[in-house]
């Protein structure tokens, strides 16, 4: 007969999973009771999914699970669990590839980070995320908060304003390079061609001053809207401060800012299953889900 059980008030039919093979007929097909020992099933009852805690959660937090490449959200039950227990979750009867269970997709940590700020090479050297922290950090960054979707100021916005994130901020880095080196060479121009005239000198300078301010104002922002995402995925996902009391985002993003923001990103995204990648919007393949 079938069964029925009660999850979070939700009424629950047991699911029968085939087997294919045995030891004695490995042609024979079977099938056991996902849910045994359970009482009679009503007209309403919905079919439900056994899911393994990824991590020890708090009640209302949502994951994500597969099953058999089958991906949906789960809401961790009132009280709470924890990491390794096992509870149940509904499932819209007639999808495709149900099997009765269902394993918890990688997600982000929640209390502590994935690894450590000096992980910069774990993934090794050559990987495209240590190549953007360093070369190209803005990028790199633009790649975190489009995950996290927020917008280029690092605030939580709708889905067209944190889509154009990536995109805003590589055109100020675009802006920034072109305006530098366009300074830069102005100023070498007229010490070279100046021929001692003062007033060439004197505009030389102010041209020096320009790009040095220029190469401020810029260092400044990245800061700022670094230690603001770093802020967000440490308020996100229960992060607490190991240094720095009040400023360990400030004191992270000004005096580590490499290390900083690898270790944001690994944060975010599933390396070791999917190939990152240096300009997509992402960092990551097409076909890599979102993990945050």
């Amino acid at each position: 007969m079938a069964s029925s059980k009660q999850v979070d008030s939700y009424s629950y039919a047991p699911v029968a999973v085939p087997i294919y093979a045995d030891d004695e007929n490995p042609l024979a097909e079977r099938f056991i009771e996902v849910a045994p020992n359970v009482e009679t099933v009503s007209p309403d009852a919905q079919p439900y999914l056994e899911v393994v805690a990824p991590a020890t959660l708090p009640e209302g937090y949502t994951f994500e699970a597969e099953s058999n490449g089958h991906a949906f959200t789960v809401r961790v039950p009132v009280g709470g669990v924890e990491r390794g227990q096992k509870f149940s979750v509904p499932f819209l009867p007639g999808s495709n590839g149900y099997s009765g269970s269902a394993m918890p997709r990688a997600s982000v940590p929640v209390g502590h980070w994935k690894d450590m700020c000096c992980d910069c090479f774990r993934l090794g050297v050559i990987h495209p995320v240590v190549w953007n922290a360093w070369f190209c950090p803005f990028i790199l960054l633009g790649q975190v908060m489009h995950r996290l979707k927020l917008t280029w100021l690092g605030n939580e916005g709708h889905p067209a304003q944190s889509a154009a994130t990536f995109r805003i901020l590589v055109m100020i880095t675009a802006v920034h390079l072109i305006s530098n080196q366009t300074l830069k060479f102005l100023v070498f121009a007229y010490i070279a061609f100046s021929g001692g005239d003062a007033s060439d000198i004197e505009t030389a300078q102010c041209l020096a001053n320009a790009r040095l301010v220029l190469n401020l104002a810029f260092g400044i922002f990245f800061v700022v809207l670094l230690t603001r995402t770093r802020g967000r995925i440490r308020s996100k996902y229960g992060i607490p401060e190991q240094r720095c009391s009040g400023c360990e985002d400030c004191c992270q993003s000004f005096w580590c800012y490499c290390c900083t923001l690898s270790q944001m990103a690994r944060h975010t995204a599933d390396y070791e299953n999917y190939p990152a990648l240096c300009c997509s919007e992402t960092g990551l393949s097409p076909n890599a889900p979102s993990i945050v």
